[in-house]
């Protein structure tokens, strides 16, 4: 999903920017808006705008536009949620960068569990790759191996098959009319 910011269009060429015009699908009020033609050349077949409200009209609603930039459609949004004043407050975001080896070095693994724990590498001496594969080696149990398993396909019935799923089956469904009938659990005297 692309997000726009469509107040200061002063950052965006205009050769890039398409005028759309948008109808509210509530109270059918129009406004023309820019949209970045990028945006749109992105996705693979339509694209869906999320149209806040005080933008063409006191709703809140979505559009739906094609590769030719034309509205295909419009939905409504019946509920918003609103931003929290902790929400809308900007946490940085910060990017730890790693190489393979510091990775590696800080990585716990005991049997299924897998742990990254950046703090290993102060408290305990490096060990050599001879030392971890020795120490896994010993924790491993072979797993026995199991010759010959044949698993057989079992072919249901019409009627176990009607048993399991009989609430998703439709009333009008010919191939089990018989059942559907002669269950008093679909209010039928049977």
């Amino acid at each position: 999903m692309a997000v726009a910011k469509t107040t200061n269009n002063t950052e965006l060429a205009s050769d890039k920017l398409i005028l759309i015009r948008f109808i509210c699908p509530v109270c059918k009020t129009e406004k023309e808006l820019p949209i970045n033609k990028s945006v749109i050349n992105q996705a693979k077949q339509l694209t869906t705008l999320s149209i806040p409200k005080n933008k063409v009209c006191l709703h809140h609603f979505q559009a739906f536009i094609d590769k030719n930039f034309k509205v295909r459609g419009y939905q409504k949004v019946d509920f918003v949620f609103e931003l929290d004043d902790v929400e809308e407050q900007k946490f940085p975001i910060y990017t730890i960068k790693l190489n393979d080896e510091e990775l590696l070095n800080n990585l716990k693994l005991d049997k299924n569990h897998l742990e990254y724990n950046p703090k290993s590498e102060k408290n305990h001496k490096k060990k050599t790759p001879a030392q971890i594969k020795n120490n896994y080696q010993n924790k491993n149990k072979e797993i026995p191996k199991v010759k010959n398993v044949k698993f057989e396909k079992k072919e249901m019935t019409l009627e176990e098959i009607y048993e399991q799923f009989w609430e998703f089956i439709d009333e009008t469904n010919q191939e089990f009319r018989e059942l559907i009938l002669k269950d008093s659990r679909r209010g039928n005297k049977g």
